[in-house]
């Protein structure tokens, strides 16, 4: 990358490290600051005062409690965490060489379960709810499922219509009632988690990384994780991160309902989920939404260039997911009943 190259922007704010690069590699948003002391991570972001003020807080606090799982945020020399330029905010990090291969045999997917269920452990807590706001939950939820239902619903009929089917039309029309199905499995699961919510008067939250994935980790050669972008934690469910995190591992490798029941398992060794949170699992990741979200692609491929072919694929995708998902699903209950 040429140094002259937000040479400004870029200059003031590694000022405030003393910090002068002998080079710079982009990597999507982060840049890779060389200098004859070691390297550096710099993350140009477009956090509000606000969300830059949570995010320093939740370092801090991840700080406090232990966890060392993370990859930390270094401060200027005036103590800042974050650095403001213009509409864009910045921080630094250490370089974490991210190692695809380690010395000894580690599955990626099953640290990084039992990390997040550790980080889960170390910041969970108690809270009353009042029952209003429960329902108030569970009934956004499900008008936008319903919406969502009606939606495909139009399309399959739309589709019906034609003479001539396309390979993608072809495909949806012959899965689409275990679409509505799973998506009647999710409602069902979603109105036990609000009955069984309701009984207890209280919820757990934990402080959610927000977006568990492969690239907001890094591995060093011992396949040690280390989570990173914590921009979009929250505290929340500890399923809202068991989802997002599933979902991720769904679409990124090949799998089966025993390896998810092996990565319940191994998330679970570390921070129980109880039996209300369990049903809002099963809820989302059986809601066929991403097989939906397939269909709108589809409906705007003259914008996104999307062949007919790469549409198929996806969508074939989605469907295998959903099948699994659907086997996955019925293996953790039907086990639990059988105890």
């Amino acid at each position: 990358m040429n140094l002259h190259i937000e040479q400004k922007p870029l200059g003031a704010v590694l000022f405030q490290y003393d910090i002068y690069p002998e080079k710079i590699e982009s990597y999507g948003k982060v840049r890779k600051v060389d200098t004859k002391y070691g390297s550096y991570g710099l993350k140009k972001t477009r956090m509000t005062r606000e969300q830059a003020d949570w995010f320093i807080h939740v370092m801090r606090r991840l700080e406090r409690i232990g966890f060392h799982y993370v990859v930390p945020v270094l401060p200027t020399k005036y103590g800042d965490y974050v650095v403001r330029y213009g509409d864009d905010a910045y921080y630094l990090m250490p370089w974490y060489e991210d190692h695809q291969e380690f010395r000894h045999p580690v599955n990626p997917e099953e640290v990084m379960v039992e990390e997040l269920s550790k980080l889960h452990g170390l910041t969970e807590r108690s809270q009353e709810y009042s029952e209003d706001l429960l329902q108030n939950s569970y009934d956004a939820l499900k008008r936008r499922w319903e919406r969502r239902k009606i939606e495909m619903e139009r399309y399959a009929d739309e589709v019906e219509g034609k003479t001539y089917l396309s390979p993608f039309e072809l495909t949806f029309l012959t899965h689409f009632q275990r679409s509505i199905h799973m998506a009647e499995e999710a409602e069902t699961h979603l109105a036990s988690w609000l009955e069984k919510a309701k009984e207890k008067k209280s919820f757990r939250s934990v402080l959610c990384h927000g977006r568990p994935s492969r690239k907001h980790t890094c591995f060093d050669q011992y396949g040690s994780s280390y989570f990173l972008n914590f921009e979009k934690a929250v505290l929340d469910t500890p399923t809202r991160d068991v989802v997002l995190l599933f979902r991720h591992f769904f679409q990124s490798r090949p799998w089966d309902e025993q390896e998810g029941r092996h990565w319940l398992q191994l998330y679970e060794k570390h921070f129980a989920l109880f039996d209300e949170e369990r049903h809002l699992l099963m809820s989302y990741l059986a809601f066929p939404e991403s097989m939906y979200q397939t269909v709108d692609a589809y409906s705007k491929r003259k914008n996104t260039g999307l062949t007919e072919f790469q549409a198929v694929t996806q969508l074939e995708r989605k469907v295998l997911t959903m099948n699994r998902v659907r086997r996955f699903m019925m293996s953790v209950f039907h086990s639990e009943e059988g105890m």
